[in-house]
């Protein structure tokens, strides 16, 4: 991904910004509450604290799209296969809970109806990491994000620009939700929807955008607790308001674990009497392990030509910890002798949990707590992936004035029924930029390669 192309554009917008009366203390403030009047949060922190857009060609955007779209199309093929492979599942750390679900027919429809890649941009191109196929987040505060950037005086002079535009995730999550219970044989032109996780989720705000979206385009929408779900064994319902789809926002392990198989909402998606999307079935998907088994030469027969240059190219080389030889760049060796040998090589991460929990930074671990994780790895099933690249960027906030930083950023392409539209942008001062984890966003704008072209040689 060359960024020397939107250099001169963003050197543009940094010269709006720091231009007398284009952002001061009382601006900024006005910015953030903004934010949070919009639901822009995550607690009651403002997601975006900085004041430019993450520019990408639309070359580049298309070369992300086409190389998301062939490793989640890889994914899934490991996810059905794992269906009827016992040995692949177990490869996948699924739990009996877990593969009873999987082995549900939620009858026809998507796969995997929204998914979020998670990709390092690196000196050399990009690297996707995980895909959260479970309850991915941040479709709507994308969307948001956006508009409140491009509504600050320092855009005036991009709004409504020819050659720029921003890309319209919530559009595909809409069609992707709709098309699926269409597919599934849902009957209603528009179906009513229930957003369904627990009402003490730190996301809640994006549920309201993403209602008030739903609401908007003709679907009586509902943010509904786990616990307000009721099955008669016709219809789910919730506060005797009946339910013909289900956006799943609840994870799948948390569900299970506090409420068990036999919840309302699992029963309702046993009997096929509700379209649940995602279904139970992505769980093998979200399972970092699947990385592993990309990267595995053992299981490539799975795979289209496509799909494998697509991993050899984006994916980093990924293993489970467990004792064995292996080969790492071009080198045999054990498994666990290398990665305590080659600690600031690799990341160390649990097999099923989210929002940068428990992830292990080889080169900023104590060589004593990296041991001890790395003997534990193969009883916790965790898997290790080797260290990309990732690069950093300098990108204006304001503190006292406006200023610099250095941020580590993620550009995580989100993919809808096999089709990517959008990415949500991750800043941090941190290399684990989960927004979970103390991240923020900023928007994504994308730039026609010919205004990029004339920009970058001084050409208006």
């Amino acid at each position: 991904m060359n960024r020397d192309t939107t250099a001169a554009l963003a050197a543009q917008l940094d010269a709006q910004l720091a231009a007398p009366g284009a952002m001061d203390a009382a601006r900024f403030a006005s910015f953030l509450e903004g934010q949070r009047e919009l639901g822009l949060v995550h607690g009651t922190r403002a997601l975006c604290r900085h004041l430019r857009p993450y520019l990408i060609t639309e070359q580049d955007y298309a070369a992300v799209a086409s190389a998301a779209e062939r490793v989640a199309a890889a994914l899934e093929r490991v996810a059905r296969r794992a269906l009827v492979d016992p040995a692949l599942a177990d490869e996948l750390g699924m739990s009996a809970d877990e593969r009873a679900l999987a082995a549900l027919d939620p009858g026809d429809g998507p796969f995997l109806t929204v998914g979020r890649l998670d990709m390092l941009v690196t000196e050399g191109g990009f690297s996707f990491i995980e895909l959260n196929a479970d309850s991915p987040a941040g479709i709507a505060d994308q969307l948001l994000i956006e508009q409140t950037l491009m509504a600050l005086p320092h855009m005036a002079p991009f709004r409504g620009r020819p050659g720029l535009r921003t890309p319209a995730p919530h559009r595909g999550l809409i069609r992707a939700l709709r098309e699926g219970y269409a597919a599934w044989g849902g009957r209603e032109p528009r179906p009513t929807v229930a957003i369904v996780d627990w009402a003490t989720a730190d996301t809640a705000a994006e549920f309201k955008v993403l209602a008030d979206l739903l609401s908007a385009d003709g679907h009586r929408t509902m943010i509904v607790d786990p616990d307000q779900l009721e099955y008669d064994g016709v219809r789910l319902s919730a506060g005797g308001e009946p339910i013909d789809l289900v956006y799943r926002r609840v994870i799948t392990q948390e569900l299970i674990g506090r409420r068990g198989v036999d919840h309302p909402l699992v029963r309702a998606y046993r009997d096929r009497a509700v379209h649940v999307a995602n279904s139970f079935r992505t769980k093998p998907l979200n399972k970092k392990a699947a990385f592993a088994v990309l990267s595995d030469p053992e299981f490539s027969g799975l795979l289209s030509p496509e799909q494998r240059a697509a991993i050899a190219a984006h994916v980093p080389w990924t293993r489970r910890v467990k004792a064995g030889r292996i080969v790492w760049r071009g080198r045999e060796a054990d498994l666990v002798e290398l990665v305590l040998g080659e600690q600031e090589s690799f990341v160390l991460k649990p097999n099923d949990e989210y929002g940068g929990k428990g992830v292990l930074l080889g080169w900023q671990t104590p060589p004593d707590a990296w041991r001890e994780a790395v003997r534990d790895g193969e009883a916790q099933r965790a898997i290790v992936q080797e260290r990309s690249a990732s690069r950093t960027a300098r990108m204006p906030t304001f503190r006292d004035g406006i200023v610099e930083e250095d941020v580590y950023f993620d550009l995580c392409p989100f993919v809808f029924a096999g089709r990517m539209e959008g990415a949500m942008v991750r800043l941090s001062a941190s290399a684990v930029s989960n927004v979970s984890a103390g991240g923020g966003v900023t928007g994504l704008l994308i730039v026609d390669d010919a205004l990029a072209r004339r920009e970058d040689s001084g050409h208006v």
